[in-house]
């Protein structure tokens, strides 16, 4: 049972940094304006009781951050630290989906089930950014410091460092170093 006071400094600490702001100016926007964090909040505190067998409380903080914030986040996934949930409105995650650590999820994702007789959500790894609207379905796995381009629908694995984009997700050609 992992505390959720790590994740959610790792949440902070990231923010603040992102922000470029000192730490009383970062936790005021944080705690009256950012959405995103708060929906974050929501979910560390309802996965917490979740992993503890608290009833009530997951089901509460979910719908609080659904009111409140337009972000649907499933008690049961698995968040890891660092996450940014940039602006955040319409972002629905799966129960069963799993995001690494360091990784920035922009508004009007979502994170599902490519059935609705199958459970099976998305993988993240570590340090990925899903651009705005993109869709991720399905039990597959992304890997690390993926990038997810905006309106992307992706069914199928991606690659490490890849870069996909369109509907169908495709992978981008990688740049080399000299550009």
């Amino acid at each position: 049972k992992i505390s959720m006071w790590p994740r959610l400094s790792q949440d902070f600490r990231r923010l603040r940094a992102v922000k470029g702001r000192g730490l009383v100016a970062t936790l005021v926007d944080a705690c009256l304006f950012d959405s995103g964090f708060q929906a974050v909040v929501a979910h560390r505190i309802a996965h917490a009781c979740v992993v503890r067998g608290i009833p009530v409380i997951p089901a509460i903080c979910r719908r609080w951050a659904v009111a409140a914030c337009a972000v649907d986040i499933l008690p049961r996934a698995n968040l890891g630290g660092g996450l940014i949930l940039a602006h955040g409105v319409g972002t629905v995650i799966g129960g069963t989906a799993q995001v690494g650590e360091d990784c920035t999820i922009l508004h009007g994702v979502t994170l599902g089930e490519a059935r609705f007789d199958e459970l099976a959500c998305p993988i993240i790894g570590n340090r990925v950014t899903i651009g705005a609207g993109a869709i991720l379905l399905g039990g597959i796995h992304i890997g690390d410091d993926a990038i997810i381009a905006a309106g992307a629908v992706v069914t199928s694995n991606v690659e490490a460092g890849s870069t996909v984009a369109g509907v169908p997700a495709r992978a981008l050609p990688r740049r080399d170093e000299k550009g």
